[in-house]
């Protein structure tokens, strides 16, 4: 989406940030109804852990969504420190999803005022440990982020459907009203897929998605690949649109696994 970090990471893990446009205080009283891919995973008895740095700054973000606390799984919600252990221990859920530390010095998000350096720490760290994990040889490990930071893009953001009818209005300095109908993607964002049974330096920027089309990737296309997965429905139309990355996954493991 062409908006701020919670908007983009409710619709990474949901197809939609259900009409919010702004890091707005919903997003701290687990107030979104939409379906999740926490609640998917959880009805269809699949494992997930949300690991979140106690830093802090932002997420949860499992808790945005008011499922998560009325059915008592908010104790999927554990410290960043666990994920290290489970790691070592081989006793990583089928879904690790984890909330880095945003947004000021010290943090680990990449986020300004934060240092990249301190980005680039904590991504070592986490490979490391999925690498020395027992569990490394079934593993993926999806590494993006939710915004582009506000620099300048010279590439236009492309068109994309709406992921429901759900609309965003603000002022703009000039004082005029804008409505966003989330009718396109946001700015361009780097996404790595880290695996022994993805190949060797392979570069992408567009994808075929359901429909035969050949579009750009975007934050949809995790949840497009996980449904693929897991066997489940696109949450959304955009999500339903969206470029997989199943055709990045080999039959094989490498020999010379990353």
């Amino acid at each position: 989406l062409p908006k701020p970090t919670n908007p983009n990471r409710a619709a990474l893990v949901s197809g939609t940030s259900y009409g919010h446009g702004t890091n707005d205080a919903a997003f701290g009283l687990h107030q979104f109804p939409q379906r999740s891919i926490f609640q998917q995973l959880t009805e269809t008895n699949h494992s997930w852990i949300n690991y979140v740095d106690p830093a802090g700054g932002t997420g949860p973000d499992a808790g945005f969504f008011n499922w998560t606390w009325a059915t008592k799984n908010n104790d999927k919600i554990q410290p960043l420190s666990k994920f290290y252990t489970d790691a070592a221990a081989g006793a990583l859920p089928e879904l690790a999803y984890l909330n880095p530390s945003c947004c000021g010095v010290g943090t680990t998000s990449m986020h300004p005022a934060g240092l990249i350096s301190d980005g680039e720490a904590f991504i070592k760290q986490v490979y490391d440990a999925l690498r020395g994990s027992p569990q490394w040889e079934q593993t993926l490990f999806i590494l993006t982020f939710d915004e582009s930071g506000g620099f300048h893009d010279h590439v236009p953001s492309p068109l994309a459907p709406r992921p429901d009818n759900l609309t965003y209005t603000q002022t703009t300095p000039s004082g005029e009203p804008y409505t966003l109908p989330f009718d396109r993607l946001g700015g361009r964002i780097p996404t790595l897929l880290i695996s022994p049974w993805v190949g060797k330096a392979q570069v992408e920027q567009k994808g075929r998605n359901a429909q035969g089309e050949t579009v750009s990737y975007s934050a949809s296309s995790v949840l497009r690949t996980l449904g693929y997965l897991w066997d489940f429905e696109p949450f959304t139309p955009r999500v339903e649109h969206a470029a997989s990355f199943e055709h990045l996954i080999a039959h094989h493991a490498r020999e010379d696994t990353p």
